[in-house]
């Protein structure tokens, strides 16, 4: 491979993951701020658990439609429209004057993140043909220095004077990516993304390990969701408030080792096999965390980051492989059902809280963990029963 197709593959690499890593800080500001946003604008457990699908519809949405079309689509503009968007709308929610207001805009900053990670990840696909599972891995180890970073914003901004700047610092943050997008020569994607047709589909997203692949991550979104929207709040029940709020960063902390390591063992170890144990292994975690307080609660947190860690990228890279021709509509269904699930359960899980308290809203998350190994284990054998299948 040349030098220069060498230097534009790890600058795409680069540019992409600077985005996904800014845009995972905001996502990661939601959970710890649900206290300020209830305190400032009254909002009930109830009301507050729609952070999370609100956040969620609109991505989940884009992603789906830009994802189908991804090989007939102007990427430059796309791709360009979509970050000036996500900064635009981030800069307006430090300015909300009510809470209906931040639902809103975080809909609307939805719609524009869907747009961008609707190409980002089939054209990392594209340009590490060979490589997705490590790459992919590494482009969820940039999300997850992002995400480690959120909830310290949030203790940041809260110290200096209000929530509402750690938005503005964030808004900041997608310029880089911006000047970026105007000076990078953009890859082709129309010779080698097949556009969706109709006829299509079944044989596509019917293959069985896109359909097992999808389903687990639904089941395992709601345990990311669950932990990113109420793990603060359950913390804050056993450690000090400030302690609380960094349990997130303590999770998603252990989410940056984590994925370094299955970046490099990921192809060896074979996908399928490497993700029923991190869910297994998770679930009795999940359990434990339940048990515990003080320090042995944060070693607990760190672990399940570490292992839960490798769930997304891995099983997206296996979907994505076995139909390569058509990363984007692929891309499009894992993401979408993973995010799926982490807008679905936690309003779910704050109905249960203002029912049976807090512990029995977590309870939920561990039995999550099991169902996503039990689904990940009738996927494998599945596909061993119908026998090795030509990637399409």
């Amino acid at each position: 491979m040349s030098t220069a197709r060498l230097t534009e593959r790890g600058t795409w690499l680069l540019v992409v993951c600077w985005f996904v890593a800014v845009d995972a800080v905001g996502l990661q500001l939601r959970g710890p701020l649900l206290s300020s946003l209830e305190a400032e604008f009254g909002a009930s457990p109830a009301l507050l658990g729609l952070v999370a699908p609100a956040g969620t519809v609109g991505f989940v949405v884009a992603l789906l439609a830009m994802g189908s079309v991804a090989g007939r689509v102007d990427i430059a503009r796309t791709m360009r429209f979509g970050v000036v968007a996500v900064a635009v709308c981030v800069a307006v929610l430090a300015f909300v004057p009510s809470f209906l207001v931040y639902l809103g805009v975080l809909v609307l900053r939805g719609v524009a993140t869907g747009a961008f990670r609707a190409l980002d990840r089939p054209l990392l696909s594209h340009l590490y043909p060979d490589a997705r599972g490590r790459v992919f891995n590494l482009y969820d180890f940039a999300w997850a220095v992002g995400a480690t970073l959120g909830p310290v914003l949030v203790v940041a901004a809260l110290a200096i004077g209000s929530w509402r700047l750690a938005y503005g610092v964030l808004a900041l943050g997608f310029v880089p990516v911006a000047v970026a997008l105007w000076r990078l020569d953009f890859p082709e994607l129309s010779g080698v993304e097949r556009p969706l047709r109709l006829e299509d589909v079944r044989r596509v997203l019917g293959r069985t390990e896109v359909v097992g692949a999808s389903v687990a991550l639904f089941v395992s979104g709601g345990v990311e969701g669950g932990l990113f929207t109420w793990l603060p709040y359950y913390a804050r029940t056993v450690l000090p408030p400030s302690t609380a709020n960094l349990t997130l960063s303590v999770f998603v902390l252990g989410y940056i080792p984590g994925r370094l390591v299955y970046s490099r063992i990921t192809e060896r170890v074979g996908y399928l096999p490497l993700v029923i144990t991190l869910s297994v292994g998770g679930a009795g975690v999940l359990a434990a965390v339940l048990t515990l307080t003080g320090t042995p609660l944060l070693v607990a947190v760190f672990l399940l980051g570490v292992l839960w860690s490798g769930v997304f990228p891995t099983l997206a890279a296996y979907a994505m492989s076995a139909v390569p021709s058509y990363g984007g509509p692929v891309n499009a269904v894992t993401t979408g059902a993973g995010y799926f699930g982490l807008a679905v359960f936690p309003p779910l899980m704050g109905v249960v809280l203002e029912r049976s308290g807090v512990e029995a809203a977590l309870s939920v998350l561990p039995v999550l963990a099991a169902a996503t190994g039990l689904c990940l284990v009738a996927t494998f054998l599945a596909v061993r029963r119908r026998g090795h299948a030509a990637p399409v």
